[in-house]
């Protein structure tokens, strides 16, 4: 099948063995198709009452889909004699199908919670309210409405439970791999648009809403994606990928944060969202470091915003993104990231919990390269801040203190005591740079990427010959998430800090980076979006398949490597 790209009269067409979409309405709902029902996590998904919940598990016309194309602010999906586009306006609990031409389209329902798992039944009510269909579904005492506002009213009854098997949940050992759907109707018609609630009236008047008002929709959403789009000097595939990136973050932020990503990693993890700042205008930059100083708590913050459980980083995330855009904040909040950040030093602990690091799936203990870089990163901001010699004293300390510690001459050890050769310094290099010099860093980084470099252009978690490594991503259980799988983020911050220490040498590396990410960007996955992670034999787009960092870091790179 074929997966497109449409952007100012420009296309981009690739050759795959499958893909998928996803559009999402900025308040944390997203469609997600691929070529067939693949996954569980795929369908109409919406965020209520700060829940999200799966409503359509699939819609569409008889037909083998012989085409997915990204559109940014639209979707379609290409068959032989028809083509299905979708679109999900901003701000609103809806989406819009359209065809080419008049059809039969089937609607199967599943109504329950994200994580909700089990074949949970539960009653559907159809019924037709003033030219709307409206479905009623009742629970345990939940009642949600789904309406549909179609140009065709006429409706046929199927109203049947039918087992449906999902090949991606079984490759990514996340049972259940069936669900019964629920089979509730078929409609003759080339326009609809179904929007959700939990309240009837609402979810009717929204449906009639969109409905008439499509084409405005559009329009408006057409020129808040444009708006937001740039021009590189750079090859087309690159050009368009940029833009992808660019479009897939803005599709993601809501008006209170990043989420980490789609379809699963809805909330807003803290390291995820810091890392990810950077792709974000300055008044969501601005907003999310003042909620996150907020939310500091003895030096520490949660994994999740509203969570209780915290971690070793992300207070050190925060202040790298503060000392990164120090010129956004008035004097009175300067005044707050001093006090905020000098309280943080005073509680810091360079020695990590296991599971505390970003690495959270290994038992990765005690001081950590990474760590130490990012408190070496809290005492140059400290002392940039108050210009008291302490901070510069107690950095140049902590620097001695490191390099005896962690750099033998040849490699850096990724934690004290452990010189096991992963990726987490290049974290290092981008975060404080000064911890070694020039011509260190080169040693540090020849003797270290033949031991994680994937031909196909990415970066292992672990040394290759490592008795941990693990060369294919073994999905939910997480044996190789930290143990071989690549994260797209880290590749092309990896390319970034190369770039910066000597292009010329590492080039082929940066160019293979960033090859591999282009491509996963324009031909993998949910098409037009960064994916998660790949196994580590050869590129695959696995976990999320919208990462808001994978994203985030490419923007990155592409503007390291050819500016805006």
């Amino acid at each position: 099948m074929l997966a497109s790209h449409r952007l100012r009269h420009r296309e981009v067409r690739k050759i795959v063995d499958s893909a998928g979409f996803l559009l999402s309405n900025k308040c944390g709902g997203f469609v997600h198709f691929s070529d067939r029902p693949r996954s569980r996590y795929e369908g109409l998904f919406f965020r209520l009452n700060g829940r999200v919940y799966r409503t359509i598990a699939d819609i569409g016309i008889e037909g083998e889909v012989k085409e997915i194309s990204n559109k940014f602010y639209r979707a379609e999906r290409i068959l032989a004699g028809n083509r299905e586009t979708f679109f999900m306006p901003f701000g609103r609990n809806s989406v819009s199908y359209e065809l080419d031409s008049e059809d039969q389209v089937s609607i199967a329902l599943d109504v329950r919670k994200i994580y909700e798992s089990g074949d949970f039944g539960g009653n559907y009510d159809i019924t037709c309210v003033r030219g709307t269909i409206v479905i009623e579904f009742k629970r345990e005492g939940e009642c949600l409405y789904l309406a549909i506002k179609a140009d065709g009213p006429e409706y046929g009854r199927i109203e049947e439970w039918k087992k449906v098997f999902y090949p991606d949940d079984e490759k990514r050992n996340s049972p259940p791999f069936e669900l019964y759907v629920y089979d509730a109707l078929k409609l003759n018609a080339k326009k609809l648009v179904v929007s959700f609630s939990d309240k009837k009236r609402d979810a009717v008047r929204e449906a009639s809403f969109v409905f008439q008002n499509l084409y405005e929709l559009k329009k408006k959403q057409v020129r808040w994606i444009e708006k937001r789009l740039s021009s590189i000097n750079a090859q087309k595939d690159i050009k368009l990928a940029n833009n992808c990136c660019l479009n897939s973050l803005y599709q993601l932020t809501t008006e209170d944060g990043i989420p980490a990503g789609f379809p699963w990693f809805f909330q807003y993890w803290s390291r995820d969202e810091l890392i990810a700042l950077n792709g974000t205008d300055r008044r969501m930059r601005k907003k999310i470091l003042l909620r996150s100083l907020k939310n500091l708590r003895e030096g520490r913050l949660p994994n999740i915003l509203g969570g209780a459980e915290t971690n070793a980083d992300s207070a050190g995330w925060l202040f790298k993104r503060i000392d990164d855009d120090l010129e956004i904040f008035t004097k009175k909040e300067r005044e707050l990231i001093k006090r905020k950040l000098l309280d943080s030093i005073r509680n810091l602990d360079l020695s990590s919990e296991p599971g505390k690091t970003w690495m959270d799936s290994v038992a990765r203990g005690g001081k950590r390269i990474e760590v130490q870089a990012l408190a070496l990163n809290m005492h140059r901001l400290a002392f940039r801040l108050t210009g008291r010699k302490k901070y510069r004293k107690l950095e140049d300390g902590l620097r001695d203190s490191t390099r005896s510690r962690f750099w033998n001459g040849e490699i850096l050890a990724d934690g004290e005591g452990d010189f096991t050769v992963r990726p987490n310094i290049f974290i290092a290099a981008y975060v404080y740079p000064e911890l070694l010099g020039r011509e260190e860093w080169i040693r540090c980084l020849e003797n270290s990427l033949p031991k994680l470099w994937l031909e196909w252009g990415g970066l292992s978690s672990i040394d290759k010959n490592d008795g941990r490594f693990r060369a294919e991503h073994t999905g939910e259980n997480p044996e190789s998430y930290h143990s071989g799988d690549s994260w797209y983020w880290l590749n092309n911050l990896a390319a970034l800090v190369m770039h910066r220490i000597d292009a010329e040498r590492f080039g082929a590396y940066i160019d293979g980076i960033l090859a591999a990410s282009t491509s996963d960007i324009l031909s993998r996955g949910a098409i037009g979006h960064h994916s998660e992670i790949s196994s580590a034999s050869r590129e695959t787009a696995s976990g999320c398949r919208v990462q808001a960092w994978s994203a985030a870091l490419y923007l990155e790179l592409v503007e390291e490597l050819f500016g805006w």
